[in-house]
């Protein structure tokens, strides 16, 4: 059960030298009512399964605002050069949000714009998409429109306290997942645009956001079940000689709640992938 956490691997800003974390809040208190509006007036039809298929559990739907025809798949962002992509027509009933992301983005080379839902009970699966981070000159940037605190967005092991109106950058080449347990859906606007180097300003300059209280994030409840196991080991030899990773995590998930911590088995697997991936990490040279 080492779960050792990932290095920080800081980024840095080629225009300033600075060097910040994989996530950070580049805005906050954006009135997002307006684009709120204008998203939920969309046809039921402009909404589709994610095509993630496979990370995630049914519950994740898009809705491409702006896109590439080159893109072998529907809503996919693709990534092709910027002049590729143009607003679709569901871009053409939100001018707040054009408004939202000109703000922003100013003068950046605009690739996708999305809209992302996640339904009460989604889950996107831990996974990672490579080549939109600032290390390839890219930004995919998150302002969520609806979401609350039973929302749990993890990017490198770490909980990104996003909430309503706020702009995130984040590296999500790393490992990121959420989950959904609230009874709301939660809605993020995600853009794709080239990194400017007032854009990587922009990001460098900003913060870590707004904890919430650890107490109802599963993580840290799997957190405290770990330590109880290190000292108990009747609980120690109760998961030795599980070998198969699925059934070690359901194990962990039925002592936990007999231990009164309540997690889900994608905390203990993703543990066990950053464990993994530390480990492995040591032989790079």
């Amino acid at each position: 059960m080492t779960t050792a956490p990932l290095p920080d691997r800081p980024v840095t800003s080629a225009a300033s030298g600075a060097a910040f974390p994989p996530a950070r809040r580049i805005a906050h208190s954006v009135d997002v009512t307006a684009a709120l509006a204008e998203i939920g007036a969309l046809p039921d039809a402009a909404w589709g399964a994610h095509f993630n298929s496979g990370k995630h559990n049914g519950g994740w739907h898009v809705t491409a605002l702006r896109s590439t025809a080159h893109s072998p798949l529907p809503a996919a962002p693709g990534e092709f050069s910027a002049d590729l992509y143009r607003d679709d027509a569901a871009m053409e009933r939100c001018p707040a949000v054009q408004e939202l992301v000109c703000a922003l983005v100013g003068d950046a080379p605009l690739k996708s714009v999305r809209v992302l839902r996640l339904v009460p009970g989604g889950e996107i699966l831990e996974h990672t998409d490579p080549g939109v981070g600032l290390r390839d000159g890219e930004a995919r940037l998150h302002l969520p429109l609806r979401t609350h605190g039973a929302v749990f967005f993890y990017v490198g092991g770490e909980r990104v306290p996003m909430r309503a109106g706020e702009w995130w950058y984040a590296d999500f080449s790393l490992p990121h997942r959420v989950s959904n347990r609230g009874t709301e859906e939660r809605l993020h606007l995600v853009v794709d645009c080239k990194a400017t180097p007032a854009l990587q300003d922009a990001i460098a300059a900003g913060d870590a956001g707004d904890p919430y209280p650890p107490e109802q994030d599963p993580q840290w409840r799997f957190a405290q079940f770990r330590q109880q196991v290190f000292g108990d080991p009747d609980l120690q030899d109760r998961l030795l000689g599980i070998r198969a990773r699925g059934d070690f995590a359901r194990a962990c998930v039925e002592l936990g709640r007999e231990h009164g911590q309540n997690f889900s088995e994608a905390e203990v697997l993703s543990a066990m992938a950053c464990g993994r991936d530390s480990w492995m990490r040591q032989w790079i040279v």
